[in-house]
């Protein structure tokens, strides 16, 4: 099916080959719609026209003499040139067939009439001319013979191409091609004695030529056997430094085996001679990624990328890698030139917006993520993480009044999502309440919860939150109820039950039930630091300390980031007199404290233990 501009280019041709009539177009601003048949018809008609008209000028000039012969042709020539090049091959075709009418003895034009018929797959046609030029030649046209020899193996005339393969070897005996093809004929059909013979019978007359090894080397990785193939890409290298194919197949064959500490090694001991080869570059690169070596990669990688510039997928994998190991600038870099490329991305506007997260760079976090468009998949991801990011700059302004304008500023975000996504009204909730909670407004984040506890998608995590909630104001009947309801449907839940011991140890009553809900989850989850946290303060607010050390050593052990388990060791370790080790872990709760009220409080006990007394607040507990 021919398209539409066609139309255009065969009437530009009539009208160049000085066509006196007038040629009728497709009215293309009627407004209608043309349907493909159509087109087609249009476009039928409109070759013929040319095919006619270029008919009766080829008539004209035989019966004007040999000067107005030579005229035509040559403009004939030009204009199927210029169609070749704007890869026009139908129009080609047609001038180049009434050109031979002209010069049918010109195998030049032959030559050029059947290539551009290739194009078009009208492989018989061409055939017949390049046999003509082919047998003209002498057979001594290796570049007609070539393209001779590709037809007839399209078309599965296997024995004539070998013929004219051997025929141009016979007059060019270092011909590469006809004897890299022909080799390749022999080992399609498993040849591969006659194969490997051809092929080293031409690295004989050409040494210092590696693709002869390369090829062999191919033939044997298809059979399997990669040692005598990495011999031959072996030879291949040693003939030529720089064929990054012989190193490429090296590479390949111990990535098959698994060897890939070996793959590497060829890689880059090729790099260090030729460190622009950007095949083997790539190749090293793509399985640095596959085996997550992020950091060392990252030398490649640019490398790479300043030689494929227009890598846009290596960019932004460049651009990731930037992220991970914190070289945020260059990565927002990378990043922003992408976006000018695609300035509706909405990945690589998300991915901005994650670095200047990470960055702590809020203002410019959320000014990316409120881009992303509300049709992306990643609309309600950008939502979640404004929400959070506004909710902590509500928490930590130096005065009343920029509190209180960020505050609104969180309130009216988080509410407008709420109503909007529907589907996340439980997350956003969750956030909402987590900035009351923060805030010493615990009333407001249980109202938060309790707006959407009805919720499908309200889960076991959110009602757990939300009896820690109740557990804050100390409306312990409110929180034992949401946890006693998990049990009725989830009666192995460790969780439930070390919630509802803490709760009773906390206070102080029910202690035989405390230790009893505890012991239970222990069982249940013998492995979890959380719970064996909770065993080992039982110990200790009963008085047995080395109880007490070993269930919080496991804890420590299984949640080393946890503040409350730190602080607890801090206070066994305090009541032992050990105030080093008491030093040690109210250092470790501080490096990842984030709240401003709980940091200050754990400083205040620092300094006490700076100074060997026991903290005022662990008096209070003991």
């Amino acid at each position: 099916m021919f398209s539409s501009r066609i139309i255009t280019a065969l009437s530009l041709m009539i009208l160049l080959a000085s066509c006196a009539t007038n040629q009728s177009k497709p009215n293309r601003d009627s407004g209608q719609h043309l349907s493909q048949e159509q087109i087609q018809e249009l476009n039928q008609q409109a070759i013929d026209k040319v095919s006619n008209r270029l008919k009766e000028l080829s008539l004209a000039a035989k019966a004007s003499g040999p000067d107005k012969v030579r005229f035509l042709a040559s403009d004939m020539y030009l204009k199927a040139s210029a169609a070749l090049m704007e890869g026009d091959f139908q129009t080609a075709n047609i001038i180049f067939k009434h050109l031979l009418t002209l010069t049918p003895d010109d195998d030049f034009v032959k030559r050029k009439y059947a290539i551009s018929l290739i194009r078009t797959g009208e492989l018989d046609i061409s055939k017949k001319l390049l046999e003509e030029v082919f047998v003209n030649s002498k057979q001594k046209d290796s570049e007609a013979g070539l393209v001779l020899a590709g037809v007839y193996a399209s078309l599965g005339e296997t024995n004539n191409s070998r013929i004219v393969y051997k025929n141009i070897l016979k007059h060019d005996a270092k011909n590469e091609e006809a004897c890299i093809f022909l080799g390749k004929s022999y080992a399609l059909e498993k040849k591969t004695a006659e194969a490997i013979r051809l092929l080293k019978g031409c690295e004989a007359k050409n040494p210092k030529k590696g693709i002869y090894s390369y090829y062999m080397g191919k033939i044997y990785v298809d059979k399997k056997d990669y040692k005598t193939a990495m011999k031959f890409f072996q030879n291949a290298q040693r003939r030529e430094k720089d064929f990054s194919q012989a190193t490429i197949g090296q590479g390949l064959i111990h990535e098959e085996l698994g060897q890939v500490k070996q793959a590497k090694a060829v890689y880059k001991k090729y790099l260090k001679t030729q460190p622009n080869d950007t095949l083997v570059l790539g190749r090293l690169v793509q399985l640095m990624f596959m085996q997550e070596e992020f950091v060392e990669v990252i030398d490649y990688a640019e490398r790479l990328s300043d030689y494929e510039p227009e890598n846009l997928n290596l960019k932004v994998k460049l651009g990731i890698l930037y992220k991970d190991v914190k070289k945020y600038n260059k990565a927002v870099q990378i990043f922003k030139d992408l976006l000018a490329v695609a300035p509706d991305n909405d990945n690589i506007i998300y991915y901005l917006g994650a670095i200047f997260q990470e960055m702590k760079q809020y203002d410019s976090s959320i000014e990316y993520f409120a881009k992303v468009r509300d049709t992306s998949g990643l609309y309600q991801d950008s939502s979640l993480q404004i929400a959070q990011m506004l909710s902590l700059m509500a928490q930590t302004q130096g005065n009343e009044e920029d509190e209180e304008k960020y505050s609104k500023r969180f309130l009216s975000f988080i509410d407008s999502k709420i109503d909007e996504l529907k589907t996340f009204k439980v997350d956003f909730s969750v956030i909402k309440a987590s900035y009351f909670e923060n805030i010493d407004q615990n009333e407001e984040a249980i109202a938060a919860l309790e707006a959407v506890a009805e919720d499908k998608s309200f889960n076991i995590d959110h009602k757990f939150y939300l009896a820690a909630l109740y557990e804050k104001i100390k409306e312990f009947n409110d929180s034992e109820k949401i946890v006693l309801n998990i049990l009725k449907t989830h009666p192995e839940n460790a969780h439930a039950w070390n919630f509802l011991g803490y709760s009773y140890l906390e206070r102080g009553v029910k202690m035989d039930r405390a230790y009893e809900f505890i012991a239970k989850a222990v069982k249940l989850s013998p492995k979890d630091g959380y719970i064996r946290d909770s065993l080992g303060w039982y110990y200790f607010k009963t008085g047995k300390l080395d109880l007490a050390l070993t269930e919080l050593r496991a804890a420590i052990k299984s949640e080393p980031g946890d503040i409350s388990i730190n602080k607890h060791l801090a206070v066994v370790y305090t009541s032992l007199n050990d105030f080093k080790k008491a030093k040690h872990y109210i250092k470790k709760a501080l490096s990842v404290v984030q709240g401003e009220k709980e940091r200050a409080e754990l400083i205040e006990v620092l300094k006490d233990l700076e100074q060997k007394r026991i903290p005022a607040s662990f008096s209070e507990i003991k």
